[in-house]
């Protein structure tokens, strides 16, 4: 693959999704900065927690081009009810009738439902040419996903039936949104993102449009052991020298990892594959906007 994330990513809607401790809150953050300095007017959603996406914007600048928004339950259902009933003051009012609020809690994924419908009234309100949105991890986000069309499917009509339709259709169909998939350069948890994928296509229709491989460990040049073998040999009485070749070991056998890695990334369906490198601190989210800009994927500076 050529071309920046942009070049991949170009419905509207950007899910990304992983593991917990993958990445993928400060990999969301990247692309929308990405998106922003490509000229779009980008929203990055997180889903009730405003911290992670904070920390990850930090350093962007004021003029990021990136507006955070968080979008809280409560307030995110009162948007969605008063776009039926007639504006949110309605809303509120019928909202704290105490059968209501026991029906509503009864409601099996309302506040998935209402996020996606956040989602949509963002897009629909024109302010935004792209919104990444940050998912929950892993397995939890493909329900997040087919929340839309279940709903639909359970109401058959009426005021929500519509609106869920609307959502699946302005939000969650293909050419509407694209899903990222953000793992590790580790064989075990690739194996865990190849089974995410394959549920993806069966349960939404589609597979990931990408999958990015994070913390890939690049090989150190061809003899480093060797000559640190004879260093180690010639200062036999220097520890620092020794524990330097158990350094480079440790090295050879991740980078080692991460090429397996990313050769079992390579067999995930048609999926397009970005690596970023490991890095001695978390990058910031600016910094991985660079690295999707850069494209550096594939072991051995190659790109799929």
């Amino acid at each position: 693959m050529t071309g920046s994330a942009s070049d991949v990513l170009r419905a509207p809607v950007t899910f990304v999704t992983g593991k917990g401790g993958v990445g993928k809150t400060t990999l969301a953050a990247g692309l929308a900065l990405g998106f922003a300095k490509a000229g779009a007017r980008v929203a990055l959603v997180e889903l009730d927690d405003d911290e992670a996406g904070k920390r990850a914007l930090a350093g962007a600048g004021t003029r990021s081009g990136v507006t955070h928004l968080v979008a809280a339950y409560h307030p995110s259902l009162e948007e969605a009810i008063g776009g039926i009933v007639g504006g949110a003051l309605v809303a509120r009012t019928v909202l704290r009738h105490s059968a209501i609020k026991r029906l509503v809690e009864a409601v099996p994924a309302l506040r998935e439902f209402v996020s996606l419908e956040k989602v949509r009234s963002l897009l629909a309100s024109k302010s935004y040419d792209r919104v990444v949105v940050d998912l929950p991890a892993s397995g939890h986000a493909i329900d997040w996903l087919r929340v839309p069309a279940a709903f639909e499917r359970f109401l058959k009509g009426g005021p929500l039936g519509n609106l869920a339709r609307r959502v699946q259709e302005e939000v969650i169909a293909s050419g509407r949104s694209d899903v990222v998939l953000v793992t590790l350069a580790e064989p075990l948890v690739i194996r865990e993102t190849a089974e995410l994928a394959g549920k993806l296509a069966d349960e939404i229709g589609r597979g990931p449009a990408l999958v990015v491989v994070n913390r890939v460990s690049p090989p150190d040049p061809a003899g480093a052991i060797a000559a640190a073998e004879r260093l180690a040999t010639s200062a036999s009485d220097e520890p620092l020298a020794r524990r330097f070749v158990t350094l480079l070991e440790g090295r050879a056998r991740a980078a080692e990892e991460s090429l397996e890695a990313l050769r079992l990334a390579r067999g995930i369906g048609s999926t397009r594959i970005l690596s970023l490198p490991d890095a001695p601190t978390d990058p910031s989210g600016a910094q991985v906007a660079e690295w999707l800009a850069a494209e550096t994927a594939d072991a051995g500076g190659g790109s799929r």
